[in-house]
């Protein structure tokens, strides 16, 4: 059975694909993290994750700690 949700952040501070990296990175190592979609474009990234695993909140504080301004997006 999938679990998986998906999770649409607000990340501030991007602007290159070393920071596309840092992000993708910070976020696939956390418990119950199935697929990290940066979008350094429009400054968002999609999160496949477990939220019995990995909560909301934890994913935004995961992001604050890698030096990015993070929360979760309003748009769809």
């Amino acid at each position: 059975m999938n679990t998986n949700t998906e999770t649409l952040l607000d990340v501030a501070g991007m602007s290159c694909g070393s920071c596309v990296r840092r992000v993708s990175n910070a976020l696939s190592g956390l418990a119950g993290v199935a697929a990290v979609d940066v979008r350094l474009k429009d400054g968002k990234v999609l999160v496949h994750h477990d939220p019995a695993q990995t909560s909301v909140d934890t994913l935004v504080a995961t992001l604050n700690k890698a030096g990015y301004g993070s929360s979760l997006s309003a748009a769809a």
